[in-house]
C-alpha cells in the first residue's frame, strides 16, 4: 500500500499525459520517410502500454523487460541502417531510446526527460530538410511539445485540457521579438546541416558517367537544379551554359569523368579573360557531389573552399548535402594565350575500335574540308539536314554511334554531343563532352534564374590551335530553338517531358495562374533559403550595411538596445497584464479607510500590519465599527486567499469599505 501511495504522488494528471501523447506523436512525423515500419508501431505499442499503466490495468515494465527491449531496439535500428554510423542511423538510435524512455516514468523527472529528447528530436529533423513547410511545422511541434513541459507542472484546473496550449502559445510570442535579435545579430558558423551527411537518396541531375541516353531521362522531372541571382543584367540565353562535368573517356559506350583531373593546377598561365565579367550569386540543391555549376569562364570563387579544375570545372572540397550557395564572376570572352600540342591531349584523342562508318565517314570529310575549323562546320551543317530532336529516341545497341549518325538520325542532346566527340577525335581533335545546365527561367518576383532539372544539356568542347578548347553545341545546330527558348516551352508537346511528374505540366506556360502561383511560391522559397537558412553567407554583407560598419561599439550597441526595448515592453506588458482595476479600487479604500481613523483618532494602519489585525484592532477601540470591519476582514480574506473566490465580491468589498469609512 505504501508502494502505491508513493506512486500516485507521482502520478501525472489525465491533461498532462495527454499532452505527451501529443507530443510525441507530432516529433516522429517529420522522420516516417525514413525511419522503417517497426519504429512508428512500437511508439503506438508504448503509448498504449503506458495509457494502460495510467488506468492501473498494468503495471510499469521491469528491468529486465526494459533492458530487452533496448537491445532489440538497438539491434533493430543496425539492421535497418547497416550500422548507426550514420546521421539517419543516429537519430533513428535517439527516436529509439525517446520511445522507450516513455515506458519508464515514475517520477516527474522521467516525465521532464521525455520532453527534452522531444525538443532534439523535432529539432533533427532540420537535418535532412530546411523546406518553410518544414519550418513551419518544427515551429508548431515545439510549442506542443512545451504545451506537454507546461502539463506537467499543471495545479490549476488540470481538467482543462487547452490550457497549456494557451500558456506555450503565450511564450513562444514573448520569445519570438529577443529570438529575432539574436538571430540578426550574434555571429555564427555554418549551420549544422552543411556538415557532411549520409544523403545518399539526395537527388542529382548529373553523374560521373553518361550514356547518349541518361540526360534524355532528366527532362522527367521538373525538380529544381539551382537558383542564380545576377548583380545587375544576366547574360543573354545563348550564354546561359552551367558547366558543371566533363567526360574526357569514352569506352564504346559511355562516357567518364577523368578525377585525376580534380588534383591537377589549372593552367591559369595561358589563360586571357576579358574584364566584362557576369557576378553572381548560386544557390545549389542538395546533389551529394562536389561539382558547382558554373558559367564559362569562372576567375573569381571563394578559393578556400573551391577550386578550378584543369577541365576548367568547378568543385567543392565537401559534397552538397544540403542547400548551399556561392559567389563566382565569370567572364564570357576568353582565349588560351600559350599554345599546347594536341598531343598533350592524349586522353582526349583515345577512342575504341567501333563504329567504322564513322571512322571512315570522318575521315574523308577531313579530308575535304582540308582544316579543323571547316571540318567542324562541315560536321555541323550534317547534323542540321536531316537529324530530329526528341525526347524519345530509339534504342540501339552494338555500335551505336554508327547507327546514331546513318540509321535513326534521332536523339537527344547527349546523342548528338557523343556522336560529334567521337567524329572530331577520329581525325585528330582532341574533344570532350561537357554536361550541366543550358538556359533557365526568369522569375520577375524575386528577378533570379530558376535552372530545373529538365534543362540539363550536353554540348561538345573541341581543342584548336591557338584558340585552347572552344565550345560547340551541335544540339543548336539541329535545333537552335532549344537555346533561344526556355525548354519546358519546347519539351511541352513531346509525351516523354515530365513523364515522372503528371501533374507539372499544370505548372507551365507564362500566362497560366498556376505558373505564376508557382513562380511566386518559389521567390518565397528562394527567399527563405537565402535570408533564413544560408543567412550566415548573408550576416555580414547586411549587417555591414545595416549598422554602417561592423565594430565592436556597433555590435554591442545594436545587440544592447533592441534588447532594452524588448525586455522594457515585455515588462510593462506584465505589469499591465498583472493590474487588476477593480482589485486596485479595493486597495485604494482600504488606503482612505486608514487615512480617516488617523485623521479621528490615530488609529492608522502600522507598516507590515494585515487587514484581518488591523480590523479587529480598530474594532476593539471602536465598538461601533465592529460589524463592518469584522465583514471587511471576513471578505478580504475570502477574496485573497480562496481558491474558489467570486471576482463579483471585490465590488461588495469596496461597497462595504466606503460605508464603513463614511461612518466614521
Amino acid at each position: 500500500m505504501g508502494q502505491s501511495n508513493a506512486g500516485s504522488a507521482y502520478q501525472l494528471p489525465r491533461s498532462a499525459l495527454i499532452w505527451q501523447f501529443v507530443a510525441m506523436g507530432v516529433v516522429v512525423v517529420p522522420h516516417l520517410s525514413y525511419l522503417p515500419l517497426w519504429m512508428p508501431l512500437a511508439l503506438l505499442l508504448a503509448m498504449g502500454w503506458r495509457l494502460q499503466v495510467h488506468m492501473g490495468r498494468w503495471s510499469h515494465p521491469p528491468h529486465s523487460v526494459r533492458a530487452l527491449l533496448s537491445l532489440c531496439a538497438c539491434g533493430g535500428v543496425f539492421l535497418s541502417f547497416g550500422g548507426v554510423g550514420g546521421v539517419s542511423g543516429m537519430v533513428a538510435l535517439l527516436i529509439a531510446g525517446f520511445i522507450l524512455k516513455s515506458l519508464e516514468i515514475y517520477q516527474r523527472r522521467d516525465a521532464l526527460m521525455v520532453v527534452y529528447i522531444a525538443y532534439l528530436v523535432a529539432a533533427s529533423a532540420l537535418l535532412f530538410d530546411q523546406s518553410i513547410w518544414l519550418a513551419a511545422y518544427i515551429l508548431l511541434s515545439v510549442q506542443l511539445v512545451t504545451a506537454a513541459l507546461i502539463a506537467i507542472y499543471q495545479t490549476h484546473d488540470p481538467d482543462d485540457i487547452g490550457r497549456p496550449f494557451r500558456s506555450s502559445a503565450v511564450l513562444m510570442m514573448q520569445a519570438v521579438p529577443l529570438m529575432l535579435v539574436l538571430f540578426i545579430l550574434i555571429p555564427r558558423i555554418g549551420p549544422l546541416w552543411s556538415l557532411q551527411l549520409d544523403l545518399g537518396g539526395a537527388r542529382t541531375g548529373l553523374s560521373e558517367e553518361m550514356s547518349p541516353g541518361d540526360i534524355t531521362r532528366l527532362t522527367r522531372s521538373s525538380d529544381s537544379a539551382f537558383r542564380v541571382q545576377f548583380e545587375g543584367e544576366p547574360p543573354p540565353r545563348h550564354l546561359l551554359y552551367w558547366r558543371a562535368l566533363t567526360y574526357p573517356d569514352f569506352d564504346g559506350q559511355r562516357w567518364y569523368r577523368d578525377k585525376q583531373l580534380d588534383q591537377r593546377q589549372p593552367p591559369f598561365q595561358s589563360l586571357e579573360v576579358g574584364a566584362d565579367r557576369y557576378r553572381y550569386q548560386v544557390m545549389l540543391e542538395a546533389t551529394g557531389k562536389t561539382y558547382a555549376p558554373v558559367l564559362d569562364m569562372p576567375v573569381e570563387y571563394p578559393v578556400s573552399e573551391y577550386r578550378l579544375n584543369q577541365d576548367l570545372t568547378l568543385q567543392r572540397e565537401r559534397p552538397f548535402n544540403g542547400r548551399d550557395q556561392y559567389q563566382v564572376a565569370s567572364s564570357a570572352r576568353y582565349q588560351f594565350a600559350r599554345n599546347r600540342l594536341a598531343a598533350d591531349y592524349s586522353r582526349e584523342l583515345r577512342l575504341p575500335l567501333s563504329n567504322p562508318l564513322a571512322w571512315q565517314q570522318a575521315r574523308q570529310w577531313y579530308r575535304e574540308a582540308g582544316s579543323a575549323e571547316a571540318y567542324i562546320q562541315r560536321l555541323l551543317s550534317f547534323f542540321n539536314q536531316s537529324f530530329t530532336y526528341t525526347l524519345s529516341p530509339p534504342s540501339m545497341t552494338g555500335n551505336r554511334i554508327d547507327q546514331f549518325l546513318f540509321e535513326s538520325q534521332r536523339g537527344f542532346c547527349g546523342h548528338f554531343s557523343s556522336a560529334m566527340a567521337f567524329m572530331l577525335r577520329a581525325v585528330g581533335i582532341p574533344s570532350r563532352v561537357v554536361a550541366g545546365y543550358q538556359g533557365g527561367e526568369w522569375n520577375p518576383y524575386e528577378k533570379y534564374l530558376l535552372v530545373r532539372q529538365y534543362d540539363a544539356h550536353a554540348w561538345v568542347e573541341a581543342w584548336l590551335p591557338g584558340r585552347g578548347w572552344v565550345r560547340f553545341d551541335p544540339t543548336a545546330a539541329v535545333a537552335p530553338e532549344r537555346i533561344e527558348q526556355p525548354a519546358d516551352q519546347l519539351f511541352e508537346q513531346q509525351d516523354a517531358f515530365l513523364e515522372d511528374a503528371p501533374l507539372g505540366s499544370l505548372m507551365l506556360g507564362k500566362d497560366s495562374m498556376l505558373a505564376n502561383l508557382r513562380l511566386k511560391w518559389d521567390s518565397l522559397a528562394f527567399g527563405w533559403q537565402r535570408w533564413v537558412v544560408n543567412y550566415h553567407r548573408q550576416q555580414a554583407g547586411f549587417l555591414q550595411d545595416l549598422l554602417g560598419g561592423l565594430t565592436p561599439w556597433r555590435l554591442a550597441l545594436a545587440l544592447l538596445l533592441p534588447f532594452g526595448v524588448v525586455m522594457g515592453a515585455v515588462a510593462l506588458w506584465l505589469l499591465v497584464r498583472g493590474r487588476n482595476p477593480a482589485q486596485d479600487a479595493c486597495d485604494r479604500a482600504l488606503m482612505r479607510l486608514s487615512e480617516k481613523l488617523e485623521q479621528k483618532g490615530g488609529l492608522g494602519r502600522s507598516p507590515g500590519e494585515s487587514i484581518a489585525a488591523y480590523c479587529r484592532r480598530v474594532a476593539e477601540i471602536r465598538p461601533e465599527l465592529e460589524e463592518l470591519l469584522l465583514q471587511i476582514a471576513g471578505m478580504h480574506e475570502q477574496i485573497r486567499y480562496a481558491e474558489d473566490s467570486d471576482p463579483r465580491l471585490i465590488p461588495q468589498l469596496v461597497k462595504l469599505i466606503r460605508h464603513c469609512t463614511a461612518r466614521v
